[in-house]
């Protein structure tokens, strides 16, 4: 920790060599006149618009002329009224007398640096039951959202389906009935029966015929997601063919991608969809993942500073901080796409990303906002 001390209040070219440009918490000490408004003690992370970075990074004192610095509030100590003022018009520099500033994080993970960003995440390892017993939780899962009136995927009320066949098919309603099975009692819906006969091969309960259900299943899905990723690669000039010819590497990568993919939610609170779809998926990775870069294709526009690996984690992060904002947005618009663009691109661990849902709660794009 660091203790920074002036009588004068500090500019904004200290606030951003001692705190800002390492995104450091510090708590200020504010003179009588702010801190009749937030308190005499305020444990912050000061904010930046992009264009503010860039000024800053290019010449020290661009923003000396500026009265007030932007901040997040860190501990809960303010309204709700108060947080969103200190974070619209900030604090007078002039009252901050004191900073307590902690340790810096990593170098790599300031806006300046061109190392890859790493996303700070807890990884905590789940073992899997095995023998299907695992569907009883992830069916009370789901349970949940809908009891709670949170949106199910697409991907995931198909996974409903099949497993209240399994644990509770005396409650199947009406309307499931006739969604999942035809006259004779048969499953007809292919992705109600790819997730049951999937939990019949955990649990080694699969016949012959099941076996054979499955494989054709399973071939239809992947062939389905194929014809979507040529199409997409069709846009970008590219195709399926060519990626493995020329760039085997980057098709093996992309193929492995492709057959394990699943839907990924970023709310678990809020009744309005946020996940990422297959389409959503082929977006984002062919067009602005490094590793699947092939020719040149849209150059160094908007390409993550990221490893591949790291992306989903930096998302979930990213798209779960704005998830209450997301929520109030689509409460009182809810036919409309919600956007966080430009001068309101999300920053982050040194970057800043722009986002778009689509109105049903897809992410219609996820990029890192480039210097302009």
């Amino acid at each position: 920790m660091k203790l920074y001390k002036s009588s004068n209040g500090f500019t904004q070219e200290e606030i951003y060599e001692y705190a800002g440009a390492k995104d450091c918490v510090a708590t200020l000490t504010l003179s009588q006149e702010s801190a009749e408004v937030y308190g005499e003690l305020l444990t912050v992370a000061f904010v930046y618009y992009q264009k503010e970075r860039i000024a800053i990074e290019k010449d020290k004192t661009a923003l000396n002329d500026i009265s007030n610095v932007k901040a997040k509030e860190l501990l809960g100590e303010l309204d709700s009224s108060l947080h969103a003022q200190l974070l619209k018009d900030g604090v007078p520099t002039k009252d901050i007398v004191e900073m307590i500033v902690g340790p810096d994080t990593e170098d790599q993970n300031t806006y300046a640096s061109s190392h890859l960003r790493k996303p700070k995440v807890l990884e905590i390892p789940i073992e899997s039951k095995g023998n299907g017993d695992d569907i009883r939780f992830m069916y009370g899962a789901l349970c949940h959202f809908i009891s709670d009136g949170i949106e199910l995927t697409p991907e995931e009320h198909n996974e409903y389906l099949a497993y209240k066949i399994v644990l509770e098919p005396e409650k199947l309603t009406e309307n499931e009935k006739a969604e999942i099975f035809d006259e004779n009692g048969a499953i007809v819906n292919q992705e109600v029966a790819y997730f049951w006969l999937m939990w019949k091969k955990n649990a080694g309960k699969l016949t012959e015929k099941n076996e054979k259900d499955l494989m054709q299943l399973s071939n239809n899905r992947i062939a389905n997601r194929f014809e979507l990723t040529d199409k997409e690669l069709n846009s970008m000039g590219l195709s399926f063919d060519k990626l493995v010819k020329n760039y085997p590497e980057k098709a093996i990568l992309l193929f492995s991608r492709i057959i394990d993919f699943h839907e990924h939610r970023y709310n678990i609170a809020g009744k309005h969809l946020l996940y990422m779809s297959f389409e959503s998926f082929l977006h984002i990775y062919l067009r602005h993942v490094k590793e699947l870069t092939v020719e040149n294709q849209f150059g160094e526009r908007s390409k993550f500073q990221l490893a591949e690996k790291d992306l989903n984690a930096t998302m979930s992060i990213v798209l779960g901080a704005l998830n209450d904002e997301y929520q109030k947005y689509k409460d009182e618009h809810p036919n409309n796409r919600f956007f966080r663009k430009g001068s309101k691109a999300y920053y982050y661990n040194g970057d800043y990303y722009d986002v778009d849902i689509l109105p049903d709660g897809q992410i219609g794009s996820f990029y890192k906002r480039i210097d302009k």
